[in-house]
């Protein structure tokens, strides 16, 4: 069945290059030029004006539909991960088509109906898991791609700045959620308020990222950590142990929209999914008894 938007030919002109590897799909930004900065319709190289931001969020959901994906990776090509939006684009920041514009709310309508709003909640609620490998600083918006995937594995060069504060904008791209559930309120204030690149080793030690590594390891790491979920299977001791293997991806994407839901529910929402999804079958049934308590 061909791929809607064009598929991967038209992302790659837009600077994104696609592929499948063995369950693993991997998302690599391709406008080192530009720093991998995100522009987007109408102002993009692809087909029709398509953008950068564009072709990533039509790949993320082409990761997302095929059931043959376990995984993904986001990356870049070159020196940076992503400077963010591209402000230099043809026709200026705003997406939404001049015909549908209404100025009172431009920026509000453009920010949610078209702009980084659909890229990143389409990560969020995938229930693939997403891996960042961080290869260079990441800017702005590319510092919230980065935070909105699942694993983040940064370079020792990487820098993850929200630079906001200092080009006289807001927040953006979700950046005050983002950050206040990924480390504490005092350290999201500081790395949003003062607005200075934070360096990945401390930004492990701050729990914003998994692993700060040499520059050569990061993908390697991100494929390493791919593969573990492709190839999860039945542990080898305790009361599961010696199950017949069988494709545990859908209870990895069920386990991941727990974890993703319980940040914005109360308990009782989070126990009442729990309890759903152990009526949702997942692969074949073994004669395992039942683990957790239920």
């Amino acid at each position: 069945m061909p791929i809607p938007n064009g598929g991967p030919e038209a992302w790659a002109q837009a600077g994104l290059l696609y592929e499948v590897d063995d369950g693993v799909a991997t998302l690599r930004m391709n406008r080192p030029e530009a720093r991998n900065a995100m522009d987007h319709y109408p102002g993009g190289q692809g087909p029709d004006g398509m953008g950068l931001r564009d072709a990533l969020l039509f790949a993320v959901h082409e990761a997302s539909q095929d059931a043959r994906i376990k995984a993904a990776i986001i990356t870049g090509n070159g020196r940076a991960f992503s400077a963010g939006a591209d402000l230099r684009q043809p026709g200026g920041p705003i997406e939404i088509p001049l015909e549908k514009q209404r100025n009172a709310s431009l920026s509000r309508d453009d920010g949610i109906l078209y702009g980084w709003y659909r890229l990143f909640e389409s990560i969020w609620r995938s229930e693939t898991p997403f891996i960042a490998a961080v290869n260079g600083p990441a800017v702005g918006g590319g510092c919230q791609l980065a935070l909105a995937c699942d694993f983040i594995y940064a370079a020792e060069t990487a820098t993850f700045w929200e630079i906001f504060g200092r080009i006289g904008l807001p927040l953006e791209g979700g950046a005050a959620w983002l950050l206040t559930r990924s480390i504490s309120l005092p350290r999201a204030k500081e790395m949003a308020v003062l607005a200075e690149p934070i360096g990945a080793e401390k930004a492990e030690r701050w729990g914003l990222i998994n692993e700060c590594l040499p520059a050569d390891d990061v993908e390697p790491r991100a494929r390493e950590i791919a593969r573990k979920i492709v190839e999860m299977g039945p542990p080898n001791a305790g009361p599961a142990a010696g199950a017949p293997p069988r494709d545990l991806s859908a209870r990895v994407g069920h386990i991941k929209g727990q974890i993703n839901a319980a940040w914005e529910q109360s308990m009782w929402q989070t126990f009442r999914e729990e309890v759903t999804l152990m009526n949702t079958a997942a692969g074949a049934v073994t004669n395992a008894p039942p683990l957790g308590g239920h």
